[in-house]
């Protein structure tokens, strides 16, 4: 789980941007070398930076490893963006699953499920922030490689960049999938353009496992009552804000019996008389 480790977002970047000049590949240990030059080179056990940095873009399939020569992926290298490569890495393998990162998007929507009372715990540290999560998510079950705040440290390295919230001035994290949300859209939407409510969060459950109905959240939330058809905070305002930005049009009649996004207080206006979602519509963007 290459989160355990001191990976960046910024040392990724610069090691894809690295292997994007090197079209013959190159050996391992000159990216080593150039990713942690002399004399920060002397230690290149399992936990330098360089060395976690090039396992984790092999877990996220960004780069392959081929008799000790590295090179970007097919898939990579044709992602003209670095950041745009590594995004589109994470919702395939991270976000989705909890194949190669065991527990980044189980803690997401442990903490996504918790909404307002996230405020109540603003006071946790790391470790006390883990315990809870092992003993809600894991409670039955024997855990290797338990979650610590170590780990969890790890996890907010890349919270931000992947677009699931941002960070207050005192440092709490508020889950907002918004980026998130809009890369899955065309996912969500195909090619319609107009969805139900319910079919929208049916579709986006299965775009985004790690957000509200998915089977990551359902694992990590367990009480979650969808037929109560209240979305979380974290998704109600990701959607108001898209809905704001012009990205998606959410219908909200006064007469409405959808979704629920009334946690996020949206508008009193006439584009919602109500807090609850008839339909989504995404919208073409200039």
């Amino acid at each position: 789980m290459f989160t355990d480790n001191p990976v960046t977002p910024v040392r990724l970047q610069i090691l894809i941007g690295l292997l994007r000049e090197c079209s013959r590949g190159l050996a391992r240990k000159e990216a080593y070398r150039l990713l942690q030059p002399e004399p920060l080179n002397a230690d290149l056990g399992s936990s330098s930076p360089a060395v976690v940095t090039v396992k984790a873009a092999i877990e996220l399939e960004l780069a392959e490893d081929d008799g000790g020569v590295l090179s970007l992926t097919p898939a990579c290298r044709k992602q003209a963006d670095s950041r745009e490569a590594i995004l589109r890495a994470f919702d395939a393998r991270v976000l989705s699953n909890a194949d190669v990162e065991k527990y980044f998007a189980l803690f997401y929507s442990y903490y996504l499920g918790l909404g307002k009372k996230t405020y109540e715990l603003r006071a946790f540290n790391n470790e006390q922030w883990a315990e809870r999560f092992n003993q809600a998510v894991f409670a039955d079950a024997p855990q290797e490689n338990r979650f610590n705040g170590t780990k969890l440290t790890g996890l907010h390295r890349w919270f931000n960049f992947v677009g699931l919230g941002w960070y207050d001035p005192n440092g709490g994290f508020q889950a907002n999938p918004y980026e998130r949300v809009e890369r899955a859209l065309p996912q969500i939407f195909g090619r319609q353009k107009k969805l139900e409510s319910d079919v929208f969060m049916a579709k986006l459950a299965e775009a985004c496992p790690e957000l509200d109905g998915g089977g990551l959240f359902l694992q990590a939330n367990p009480q979650w009552d969808g037929a109560g058809k209240r979305c979380t905070l974290g998704l109600s305002c990701a959607l108001i804000e898209l809905h704001l930005d012009g990205v998606i049009r959410l219908s909200c009649p006064a007469d409405s019996a959808g979704w629920n996004i009334g946690d996020a207080e949206p508008p009193r206006d006439e584009d919602f008389r109500s807090a609850r979602v008839a339909s989504v519509e995404r919208l073409n963007k200039d």
